[in-house]
């Protein structure tokens, strides 16, 4: 689907966090939200990426929707792994089990069919969020081109961009999709840089640097950490 989808989530009387690649890391979200306490003033953004590579992709998903149905505010933004599995899923019950088994998130499968409230939740996922003080997207935009908020393939999949001022009027960019070391994703923050990211690569353990799951706190601008419990 090429259509753009986005919103403009307007500020709550809570606290607006944002969490971005879970990749299937269930135990390290739980305890991440548990760290949180999350509120029903609360708004909880998650930028992409929550299933595939770690071993509880169905769960997260699960996670996801039991939030929402409690009414708690939670936002997934689509990233190129929720994009992956819903490419699979349209092109055959072939390439779908090849393409779960691959990505270690067989769970979301029965029959070779992708669960529909899964595909639901996918399929209803944004492209970008816009707040007062930022765009929230999974992996960035092309500001390079024209038409920057219409490339939904950017979106989702472009490794390196400059924030232009001319196009953010006034706002960050908060984005993932690819892992940075925690001191780079402190450093940028201090710094007030107009790109901000918060991928610190929870699937990346061995990795130097790398191994929690981050949520950025968009009013205090500070971080909670949790590192990988999945091992």
């Amino acid at each position: 689907m090429n259509e753009v989808q986005f919103e403009f989530i307007p500020k709550p009387s809570g606290r607006r966090l944002a969490i971005s690649d879970i990749h299937g890391c269930y135990k390290t979200f739980s305890a991440l939200l548990n760290q949180l306490a999350l509120s029903k003033d609360d708004q909880l953004f998650i930028l992409g990426d929550a299933i595939n590579r770690g071993p509880g992709s169905s769960q997260v998903l699960d996670q996801i929707m039991q939030l929402k149905q409690e009414g708690y505010a939670v936002y997934l933004i689509r990233g190129n792994h929720e994009q992956l599995i819903l490419n699979a899923q349209k092109k055959s019950a072939e390439r779908l089990k090849r393409t779960t088994k691959m990505s270690n998130s067989e769970g979301l499968v029965k029959d070779d069919k992708l669960f529909k409230k899964y595909r639901k939740l996918l399929k209803h996922s944004y492209h970008y969020l816009v707040l007062d003080e930022y765009y929230l997207v999974h992996a960035g935009f092309d500001f390079s081109k024209e038409l920057p908020f219409e490339n939904v393939e950017a979106m989702m999949h472009i490794k390196q961009f400059k924030a232009k001022k001319k196009f953010l009027d006034g706002k960050k960019v908060v984005v993932g999709h690819s892992p940075k070391k925690l001191g780079t994703i402190l450093k940028r923050i201090k710094k007030g840089k107009r790109k901000l990211f918060i991928d610190n690569g929870c699937v990346n353990e061995q990795t130097e640097g790398q191994g929690n799951l981050l949520c950025l706190n968009l009013d205090t601008l500070t971080i909670s950490i949790q590192p990988n419990l999945e091992a």
